[in-house]
């Protein structure tokens, strides 16, 4: 059954659009994207050149000219202009880029210019949409320029290259084209009865099963990192009153983003600072000290910071070792810290004693003491239970998560029937569920695709 939404969709793909694709603001440069029908001749009408060649003459290729305005004559700016022929573009359609003066102006004209000529403001993301509707990416691919536009560090920005490449699709697409060759000869025993399954294949075909759950395991491995490059992770410093919370942070975050003092109870509210730590988006966030407080203002930082510890991915828990003692435990509601930090160990201390859980590093903020060794820990802290950087290419999302672990549900059960000699007809229906779990992900429909297999290696009906 055909999605109404995509229908829709596939019925507008051709319309003419334009869209500014850089920022707005004064900028050296501003670039105007058309897309669809008519784009030569809108071309054409605009844009005039000392030589006569127009650019919709020449593909591809950067001319220099100016943009007259189609009412007045008047000219609007002087810049390059470059047309694609359809299939060779971004998009498969007809497209062309203005490259005009940055600022609001020449280019608000150039718009306007366009859809005066019967162009329309294109829909957030119609670009890539329409990329997707004529088969230049798949949906995944298609999901991940997003993911490099949006990407905070260089890390999650080569996975999202190495997404947009196809990476993540060919992963799925084996896996998917395994099955398809699995449902094929299940398929085939079903229109042909009388053969009976040999002992080796059944070996074979249980070990097709076997490669797919795996193949489909080890995806669903990296939605922890997917979602770490994707949307970074929130690391609450908390303890007691000038346990050196905000130094920490600035050690961390190599500024002075928070006040730091001699004076206990400086910090009344949370303070945020983000960094790039091994390739995760770190947001670090010092609290209020955590003590019994008669002060309103004080109070209400307190609470932000009980607030904190609940939403945090890590808590750090930071002790002043000067002040002696083990960190006791502090009054958060169904949370542990993660990790001690024992602060100042540049000072004269005594000897901390504790516990060895949660674990304990020593660190000097002032000399940089353990420093090294506290990021290591916490990214290990971060990666624990996921894939880890050695993954380059491969960081599924919350929706190919899903999705994955329909595959895996539907292809479990279909793997129990054959097992069980369950009728061929019955394992399919768990094997096509799977199938079209996978296909989501990329943006297709199984369909006939494992009778269209079927068809022309089994040479039926002839």
């Amino acid at each position: 059954m055909k999605n109404p939404k995509i229908m829709a969709m596939n019925n507008a793909k051709d319309d003419l659009i334009v869209a500014r694709a850089t920022s707005p603001g004064a900028a050296a440069l501003a670039v105007i994207r058309l897309d669809g029908a008519g784009v030569a001749a809108l071309v054409n009408r605009l844009f005039e050149t000392s030589g006569g060649a127009s650019p919709a003459d020449r593909p591809r290729r950067m001319i220099l000219g100016r943009w007259l305005n189609p009412a007045s004559g008047e000219m609007i700016d002087e810049g390059l202009s470059v047309y694609y022929a359809a299939p060779h573009s971004y998009t498969g359609n007809d497209a062309a880029e203005f490259h005009c003066h940055g600022g609001s102006v020449p280019s608000r004209q150039l718009i306007e210019a366009a859809l005066s000529l019967g162009a329309r403001l294109a829909q957030p993301g119609e670009f890539t949409r329409r990329a997707f509707l004529n088969g230049k990416l798949d949906l995944a691919q298609a999901e991940a320029v997003a993911d490099l536009i949006n990407a905070q560090t260089e890390a999650a920005a080569r996975v999202a290259r190495g997404q947009v490449a196809g990476a993540l699709s060919a992963a799925v697409g084996a896996v998917r084209e395994g099955l398809i060759a699995l449902g094929a000869e299940i398929e085939a025993r079903i229109d042909f009865p009388e053969e009976t399954l040999e002992a080796a294949d059944h070996l074979r075909l249980e070990g097709l099963f076997a490669d797919g759950a795996g193949a489909i395991e080890r995806l669903l491995a990296t939605r922890r990192r997917g979602r770490l490059l994707r949307e970074g992770a929130r690391v609450a410093l908390v303890g007691a009153p000038n346990a050196g919370k905000s130094s920490l942070l600035n050690a961390l975050a190599h500024l002075e983003r928070a006040i730091v003092t001699p004076h206990p109870g400086t910090t009344r509210d949370t303070i945020e600072c983000t960094i790039d730590l091994g390739g995760v988006p770190l947001t670090l966030v010092d609290t209020a000290g955590l003590r019994a407080s008669r002060d309103p203002i004080e109070k209400i930082g307190i609470e932000r910071a009980q607030r904190e510890i609940e939403r945090a991915d890590l808590v750090l828990l930071v002790h002043d070792v000067t002040a002696g003692g083990w960190p006791a435990a502090l009054p958060w509601a169904g949370r542990a810290a993660d990790l001690v930090v024992l602060n100042k160990i540049d000072l004269p201390h005594p000897r901390p004693a504790g516990g060895a859980s949660p674990p304990a590093l020593e660190v000097s903020c002032t000399r940089g003491d353990g420093l090294a060794r506290l990021e290591r820990e916490i990214l290990r802290l971060l990666w624990a239970g996921g894939a880890g950087e050695g993954d380059t290419e491969l960081a599924v999302n919350l929706r190919h998560g899903e999705l994955l672990e329909r595959a895996a549900t539907s292809l479990a059960a279909a793997r129990e029937s054959f097992a069980r000699d369950v009728s061929g007809e019955l394992v399919m229906i768990d094997l096509y569920e799977a199938l079209d779990a996978l296909g989501e992900i990329l943006g297709v429909e199984t369909g006939d695709v494992i009778l269209d297999r079927l068809f022309s290696h089994f040479c039926i009906g002839k």
